[in-house]
């Protein structure tokens, strides 16, 4: 797959991202260790601004990456080119290593949305956005067998939906719920 300049900005803001919750993660366990009790090791984290983090044992975030790798085995996608992040708008990326006969110097990326569900763009400069070129019908979280069988189809040219209606958003946590019914969280 060739690296380009939207790839590239994609891993690195997921690294930064993992980057920012481990050190989170680092914080709230030194917190925890000096902390004399409850009430003290909450007000400490609110003063951090790291309340959030101990606000669920398993956030969407959390949820989100155990999918984004399971979808990213399935598909033969490995794991530095995929990217995920949970913002005003959840997302993922995961960079493909194949292209359409259509357009042969454009690597193919599939992509999800909260509202969207799975769907395959073609890459394109980072000043434009990517141009979509088939939408996962269905369930926003689907199996990670479904998401592999949708990008097969789509490789061997058979149907694919090329429009989407936009979802109504969904809550975030029954978002979470349903990726951990679909990928169960590790321990």
């Amino acid at each position: 797959m060739t690296s380009h300049p939207r790839s590239q900005f994609v891993e690195a803001r997921t690294h930064a991202a993992r980057e920012r919750t481990d050190q989170q993660q680092r914080a709230v366990r030194t917190v925890a260790g000096q902390a004399r009790d409850h009430t003290e090791f909450t007000a400490m984290l609110s003063m951090l601004g790291l309340e959030q983090c101990m606000s669920s044992p398993t956030p969407l975030g959390r949820r989100l990456a155990v999918y984004v790798d399971h979808v990213a085995a399935a598909v033969g996608v490995p794991t530095e080119a995929t990217g995920y992040e949970v913002s005003d708008t959840a997302t993922a990326y995961l960079g493909l290593d194949r292209r359409l006969p259509s357009r042969p110097d454009h690597d193919l990326m599939l992509l999800w949305d909260e509202r969207l569900g799975w769907y395959v763009a073609v890459e394109t400069t980072p000043a434009e956005g990517p141009a979509v070129v088939a939408y996962l019908d269905g369930d926003t979280v689907p199996t990670p067998d479904a998401v592999a069988r949708f990008v097969t189809d789509l490789a061997s040219d058979r149907s694919a939906t090329r429009i989407r209606p936009v979802s109504p958003p969904t809550d975030r946590a029954e978002l979470a719920t349903r990726m951990g019914a679909v990928c169960p969280v590790p321990a």
